[in-house]
Formats: structure tokens, sequence, C-alpha cells
């Protein structure tokens, strides 16, 4: 997992214990990580209010129809707005995102890769040492 801030950011591993309780380990990332920086030149997380034109350009580059189209990359660009900014009179569909997930971290760089085995080693030994009878069933 990756936590990003605006000005740190950290890569944990994490081994769940019950639903409200996690044990395992992490690490500051440092602040010249490419690609940390690509994940934060992402757009910003939030709510972007559709209308009508945006709903029929989404709607024909899916079926292919003729007329304007639209790809998401341009609702994205808009500012994300709040849930007090949205009008509560009259209801609109709001795009909501972007969520960024990845199952596999070490896909995004060798250098993520090597961390996320180190974190591994370290969250398992953790786990191990602290809760001896429940990582039998586990490792």
């Amino acid at each position: 997992m990756l936590v990003l801030s605006p000005d740190s950011a950290f890569q944990l591993k994490l081994i769940p214990l019950n639903p409200y309780e996690f044990t395992g380990a992490g690490v500051e990332l440092p602040e010249s990580c490419e690609t940390v920086e690509r994940i934060r030149s992402s757009p910003e997380f939030g709510l972007r209010p559709l209308n009508e034109s945006d709903l029929r350009g989404i709607l024909n580059s899916i079926t292919g129809d003729s007329g304007p189209k639209l790809s998401l990359d341009d609702i994205m660009k808009r500012a994300p707005r709040s849930l007090d900014d949205l009008s509560t009179d009259i209801p609109t569909p709001v795009l909501q995102g972007p969520v960024l997930m990845r199952p596999d971290l070490g896909s995004l760089s060798p250098e993520i890769l090597k961390r996320q085995l180190s974190l591994d080693r370290s969250a398992e030994k953790t786990f191990r040492k602290r809760f001896p009878e429940r990582a039998g069933f586990y490792f």
C-alpha cells in the first residue's frame, strides 16, 4: 500500500489481525521517487458534476455513434467539487474518482518492488514475533 500526502509518502505492508487491527511494516519513501511523482501528477480525487452533453459524449464514445465524443480524461481535468458545492435541489450525475488501485505495487518500478519484498519479509517477521500462535496458520 502506498500512502501519499503533499509532503511525504509511505509504503506499507499490512497483515490484518481482524477487521479493525493490523500489524506490519512500513517505510517512508525518499522525496525524489519518480513513481510517487507520477502518481501525484494524476488528477485529484473528488466529485465532478456531469451535464447532459457530457453524458451524450460519453455514450457516443462507448457506442461508437456519430456525434461529439468525450473522453473521461476531459472530465477528470476539471477541478473536483465538494458536496456542498453541488446543487442539492436538482440532482445531477457526478463522476467520482479517480481511485488508483494496483494489486501488485512491484509492477510500478523496480525500486518499489525491492522495497515491497523487504517489507513483506519484515511484516512476516513482526507477525511471527508478536503472534506466534496465529502465524503458524498463515506462514
